[in-house]
C-alpha cells in the first residue's frame, strides 16, 4: 500500500469539499430573489461560507509546499509560468469586453473597477509567488519562513486597512490592498491563508495520513484557542475595530478560522482512511479545481465569451429551486474534473497543448477583436 494514497486522497476532498460549497453559494447568491437573500436563513449561510474562500486558499498553499525545498530552478520556473496562467486567468473572467479596443476605449469607470478587482485566482497567483519567492529565499527554514510571513500580513491587516493605504497606491494595485475598491479577496486578510497552507504543507503534507492527524488537531486547537482569546481584546479596541472589521480583517478571526480548517483536514484524513465512497467524488473535483471554479462562474454568471446558461434564473428563485439547480451542476462539474483529469494524466503534452491552443486563441481574438 503506497502511504501517500491517503494523504493525497483526503487533501483532494479537502479541496473539492470547498470548491463544492464555494459552488453551492455563488449559485445561492445568483440565483435566489432579493426576498430570499434576506432571510436569517441565507445570512446564516453565509456566515458558515465565510470558511469556504480561505479553506480553497488554505488548500491551494498546501499543495503548493509539498515539492522538497530547495526547488531545482526549473521547477521553479515551471511553477511561475503555471501561476502566470491562473493570475491572467483571473483577469479574462473579469473583462468587460471581448475586444481590447473597446476595453480600452468605451469601458466605463465602474467597468475598469471590476476588471481590476481582485478575486480568487490573482490571489491565489500572488500569494503563491510569494510562497515560491520563500521557498527559494529559505530552502531549509521555509515552514518557519512561510509562517512568519502569514503572521507579519495578518497583523499588518488591520493598519493596512484602517490608514487607507490603497487610496494612495495606482488602481491596478490598490485592489491588493482592500475591499475598499471592490476586491473580494485582497491579500489582506486572505493572503495569510495560502501562506499558513504552505507552512502546513511543507511540515505534514508528507507524513501519512495516520500520522499527522494528531498534529493537526493539535495545531488546529491551538490556533482556535489563541484566536479566541484574543477576540475580546479586538472588540475592546472600539476606537479601531467596528464590529464588522473584527468579521473581515480581525487576526484573531484568522485564527479561528485557520483552526477550523486545520481540524477539518485532520476529520477528512479519518473519514477518506475509512473508505468512505463519497470521498471518492469529493477528490474527483479537488483535482481539477481550476477547471471547476472556472466552469461554475461562466454558467453562473457569464462573461465575455457569452451569457450565462443559467441568466434567465437569476434573481428568481426560491430556496428549493436554487438547490434543485446546484444538485443539477454537480454531475457535470464532477465529470468535466474528472474527464479532464484522465486526459492529462495520460496525454499531459497533449493536455498541455490544448491548453496552450486555447489561451494563443483567447489573447489573439481579445487583441484584433475590433468591436
Amino acid at each position: 500500500m503506497n502511504p501517500s494514497r491517503p494523504r493525497d486522497a483526503a487533501l483532494d476532498a479537502f479541496r473539492g469539499l470547498m470548491a463544492l460549497v464555494m459552488v453551492q453559494g455563488h449559485a445561492f447568491e445568483a440565483l435566489l430573489t432579493p426576498a430570499h437573500r434576506s432571510d436569517p436563513g441565507y445570512q446564516l449561510q453565509l456566515i458558515l461560507h465565510g470558511s469556504t474562500a480561505p479553506g480553497f486558499l488554505f488548500a491551494s498553499g498546501f499543495v503548493a509546499a509539498l515539492p522538497r525545498s530547495p526547488l531545482a530552478a526549473h521547477a521553479a520556473w515551471r511553477r511561475a509560468r503555471r501561476l502566470g496562467f491562473v493570475f491572467v486567468t483571473g483577469y479574462a473572467l473579469q473583462l468587460p469586453f471581448f475586444s481590447l479596443w473597446k476595453t480600452l476605449n468605451e469601458a466605463t469607470p465602474a467597468q475598469w473597477r471590476g476588471l481590476f478587482a481582485v478575486d480568487a485566482l490573482q490571489l491565489v497567483a500572488v500569494a503563491q509567488l510569494l510562497l515560491l519567492g520563500l521557498q527559494l529565499t529559505f530552502p531549509r527554514r521555509f515552514p518557519a519562513a512561510a509562517l512568519a510571513a502569514a503572521a507579519a500580513l495578518a497583523i499588518a491587516g488591520p493598519v493596512v486597512w484602517h490608514g487607507r493605504l490603497a487610496e494612495s497606491w495606482p488602481a491596478f494595485v490598490a485592489p491588493y490592498l482592500d475591499m475598499s475598491t471592490g476586491s473580494h479577496f485582497p491579500l489582506f486578510p486572505y493572503a495569510p491563508f495560502v501562506l499558513a497552507g504552505g507552512a502546513a504543507g511543507a511540515w505534514l503534507g508528507r507524513s501519512d495520513a495516520r500520522q499527522r492527524r494528531a498534529p493537526l488537531v493539535r495545531a488546529g486547537a491551538l490556533a482556535l484557542g489563541v484566536g479566541a482569546a484574543l477576540a475580546p481584546l479586538a472588540f475592546r479596541r472600539v476606537d479601531f475595530w467596528a464590529e464588522w472589521d473584527f468579521w473581515a480583517i480581525s487576526p484573531a478571526y484568522t485564527l479561528i478560522r485557520l483552526g477550523g480548517l486545520l481540524l477539518l483536514l485532520a476529520a477528512l484524513d479519518a473519514v477518506v482512511l475509512r473508505g468512505w465512497r463519497g470521498s471518492r467524488l469529493l477528490a474527483a473535483v479537488g483535482r481539477e479545481t481550476l477547471l471547476v471554479y472556472v466552469l461554475h462562474l461562466l454558467l453562473l454568471f457569464g462573461g465575455v465569451l457569452g451569457a450565462a446558461p443559467l441568466a434567465r434564473h437569476a434573481g428568481q428563485l426560491g430556496f428549493g429551486g436554487a438547490a434543485l439547480v446546484f444538485t443539477a451542476l454537480l454531475p457535470p462539474l464532477a465529470l468535466a474534473a474528472w474527464g479532464w483529469h484522465r486526459v492529462k494524466t495520460a496525454h499531459p503534452r497533449e493536455a498541455a497543448l490544448v491548453v496552450a491552443f486555447g489561451a494563443c486563441w483567447f489573447a489573439a481574438t481579445f487583441a484584433l477583436n475590433p468591436w
